[in-house]
């Protein structure tokens, strides 16, 4: 005789709408709330966090992560990362306008033949670990952008 696990009774782990529901992909295991939503929820605003960068830049995952940093680690994890994205890359950029303005005066504009192109990678490089971050952060992954391009300020 087989015993089969009997479905989940409401207010029990693992029943739909459960405050406390046990979710592997999160971090912690557990989907921190208010009230009863599904994880579907959590990915979208995961998702915004990233792809509103393009508009608003450190704005937008600001508000995202000072709204549900206490509802939700996803959400939590995810704004952090898009908030540390673009913390880095205002670091990248401004670093990079100061040293390309005294290597230009220093070598008569010649640096500027090699940095340009650098900030374009950048920015190109940007762009793509965005866009994979918000698929990622919508499928429900915890993505990891590399230290390079995001820097472990904001946790």
């Amino acid at each position: 005789m087989t015993d089969y696990p009997r479905p989940p009774t409401p207010g029990q782990p693992g029943y739909p709408g459960y405050q406390g529901a046990v979710y592997p992909s999160y971090p912690g295991g557990e989907l921190q709330g208010y009230g009863p939503r599904g994880p579907a929820d959590d990915h979208t605003w995961g998702m915004l966090a990233y792809v509103l960068c393009f508009i608003a830049a450190l704005i937008a995952p600001l508000v995202i992560y000072l709204v549900k940093m206490n509802e939700s680690r996803y959400v939590r994890y995810h704004a952090a990362q898009a908030l540390n994205m673009g913390i880095t890359g205002l670091i990248y950029s401004f670093g990079g306008v100061i040293i390309g303005l005294l290597l230009a005066v220093a070598s008569h504009g010649l640096a500027l033949l090699l940095l340009i192109p650098l900030f374009l990678a950048y920015a190109i490089a940007h762009v793509v670990y965005l866009i994979l971050a918000a698929v990622a952060a919508y499928r429900g992954e915890l993505y990891k952008i590399p230290t390079v391009m995001c820097l472990p300020l904001v946790r």
